[in-house]
């Protein structure tokens, strides 16, 4: 997919863009880029116009100081502002869940079509580790980022990351590359790490968008993959039911990053949801 760059609230951007047709936004989590949904995106891009953007601090795109996720979704919308953009099917993994649900909430007239990949935000629980590393002090983190920076220390973070995939060692050499690169870069760890501290305590998640998932009334899907080591899969069903066009599914080779563990099973779910005339597929469903 062709990679290109934008200049988004005084931020050099990049984005991914390829396809024609309806447009799919996809936004990935903390610890990840836009390049993590190439092959993925893909796949989309037989039907639809797919366009991955970079979040500020992640990949290629620079911070902006703010991680919260209103500063996000601000970034987002103003984003598909330059890109021309004037609606979406937003599709969300991880942190990006969470921010692609906001995005509906604050710009219901963009979002057409909502998915949810393994979500952030849909209740306080979370893996215990998480909570650990939300207290680390910021002058030791720094010291864990210089260290992970040290030949050898990338490799260390990269095999952290494989313990989030069920089945790691299916993955391309492109995917485990990609993986290394950003391992090099001190605000792409001093970004996942500020991520963390500012949306995880004590109580577990600080950003929950779960009481308000009724008011976002399109189409909505959840995905989960069912070893899911961050966020318990109950979450997501519970999600799916609160939402008012919500279906819910359930990836069972999967583990948190479901699209890249099992991207066929995910396109499964995902790419009727994006593609099909719902009203259609749902009067021709045989009543249960």
């Amino acid at each position: 997919m062709p990679a290109r760059r934008v200049i988004v609230q005084g931020v050099s951007t990049y984005y991914l863009d390829e396809g024609e047709g309806p447009v799919v936004l996809l936004v990935h989590g903390n610890a990840s880029s836009a390049r993590d949904w190439w092959p993925f995106a893909e796949s989309l891009a037989t039907t639809n116009r797919v366009v991955a953007v970079s979040l500020p601090g992640y990949g290629e795109t620079s911070p902006v100081g703010d991680l919260r996720p209103d500063r996000f979704v601000s970034f987002i919308a103003a984003f598909l502002d330059v890109l021309g953009i004037d609606s979406v099917m937003a599709v969300g993994h991880s942190y990006g869940g969470l921010l692609v649900a906001e995005l509906a909430l604050a710009h219901p007239e963009r979002v057409t079509r909502l998915a949810m990949l393994d979500s952030a935000g849909l209740g306080r629980a979370v893996n215990p580790l998480l909570v650990a590393e939300s207290f680390i002090p910021v002058p030791v983190a720094e010291v864990l980022i210089t260290a992970l920076l040290l030949p050898g220390g990338s490799v260390l973070r990269v095999l952290g990351g494989a313990l989030q995939l069920q089945r790691p060692w299916r993955l391309p050499k492109s995917f485990w590359v990609r993986q290394l690169r950003l391992s090099h870069s001190r605000t792409f760890l001093q970004t996942s790490f500020d991520a963390v501290r500012i949306g995880v305590g004590l109580r577990g998640q600080r950003f929950d968008v779960h009481k308000r998932l009724g008011e976002i009334d399109v189409p909505a899907l959840v995905i989960w993959g069912v070893s899911d080591q961050l966020f318990p899969v109950w979450q997501g069903v519970l999600a799916a039911k609160k939402l008012p066009h919500g279906r819910f599914g359930l990836i069972i080779a999967a583990s948190h990053v479901s699209f890249i563990d099992s991207p066929a099973e995910v396109m499964n779910f995902l790419g009727p949801f994006l593609r099909d005339d719902l009203a259609v597929v749902e009067d021709a469903a045989p009543a249960q």
